[in-house]
């Protein structure tokens, strides 16, 4: 859906913003001949914001995958951090852990930087808790429980 913005030779756009960027047809028309169309792209440069992290949750041995999106322009170099010492550094979005051990097991800051700003946020690589061991504790626990009640009746 296409609107006209503005009659005149300039058109300005002032305290421009991010959902502004984008392709501007400009149109001059007479009564002479066909009108004469152009186009213009519009690129708002940002700082970086992360927009989604994922943290997660991984064995002991396994490969831990952390991650990190920012909106930025130009596109954010990623630095991760853990316990004030750098990673990684690139354009990598991801950190991944290979062969996961206890000491691997914290938070890990995602730093997103470009030239006008810098936006940085944590992810956890945490122990998965697997479900057998609460079955099996809420299983002993109303093993244990039925068996008082019974011994309280006799």
């Amino acid at each position: 859906v296409m609107h006209a913005l503005d009659v005149g030779e300039y058109l300005e756009i002032s305290g421009i913003i991010r959902s502004q960027a984008g392709r501007y047809e400009c149109k001059a028309s007479n009564d002479v001949s066909a009108p004469d169309v152009k186009y213009v792209s519009v690129v708002v440069n940002s700082p970086p914001y992360i927009k989604e992290v994922r943290s997660s949750e991984t064995p002991v041995g396994q490969t831990g995958v952390l991650h990190c999106e920012a909106s930025a322009v130009p596109q954010p170099e990623f630095e991760w951090y853990r316990d004030e010492r750098r990673s990684i550094s690139g354009s990598r979005t991801l950190l991944v852990v290979a062969n996961v051990t206890e000491n691997d097991y914290g938070n890990y800051t995602c730093v997103a930087t470009n030239r006008l700003g810098i936006h940085n946020a944590s992810v956890f690589l945490t122990h998965t808790h697997t479900h057998t061991h609460t079955l099996t504790l809420t299983l002993t626990l109303t093993h244990i429980h039925t068996h008082t009640h019974t011994h309280t009746h006799i």
